[in-house]
């Protein structure tokens, strides 16, 4: 990411992969594939997706302060200076 990209944008297209990555694990535990080895193979390539985009959505929404500790000002104070 080189700071050009649209945060909406990101978190949408992060939040469509998350989606489909979830449906693509129920549709392969369902017993019509449940136990093959293409429900396997289903189910660990969208459980990685999962991994990904969910790991991707959390280093967005934590560079763009969502996600953070804050304090009971907002954490944009600046620390008290010394007094001499």
């Amino acid at each position: 990411m080189n700071g050009q990209e649209n945060p909406v944008e990101l978190l949408v297209i992060c939040a469509v992969m998350l989606v489909l990555s979830i449906l693509g694990v129920l549709g392969g535990l369902s017993p019509r594939l449940f136990g093959s080895l293409d429900g396997l193979l289903i189910v660990a390539v969208s459980l990685m997706m999962a991994l990904i985009f969910g790991i991707l959505l959390f280093v967005l929404a934590k560079e763009r302060g969502w996600l953070g500790k804050r304090g009971p000002d907002g954490g944009g104070a600046a620390p008290p200076s010394a007094a001499k």
